[in-house]
């Protein structure tokens, strides 16, 4: 003998209360034109050279090069990779 029950919410059950926060809309009038990046690595061999020291890399930033990372796989060889990105002039 089989019994089939369902356990689907009823009707009369209570909805879940929540609070309601209210979140303003902000619209904004900007240029629809999409800003355009540009992207350098610098791969350093450390069997070859030295890791870029504070100077060098403020003259990077002075460039305007922001570092977005950095993989040092020195594990598993000997490079170092620094990932540098910034907005595009074009």
């Amino acid at each position: 003998m089989f019994v089939l029950t369902t356990s689907r919410p009823q009707m009369t059950e209570k909805p879940e209360n929540r609070s309601a926060t209210f979140v303003p809309m902000v619209y904004e009038n900007t240029d629809p034109t999409p800003i355009r990046w540009e992207y350098r690595v610098l791969t350093i061999d450390t069997r070859e050279q030295e890791l870029p020291d504070a100077a060098q890399l403020n003259e990077l930033g002075n460039d305007g090069w922001i570092l977005a990372g950095m993989l040092d796989s020195r594990s598993e060889g000997s490079f170092v990779y620094y990932y540098f990105v910034r907005q595009s002039e074009k």
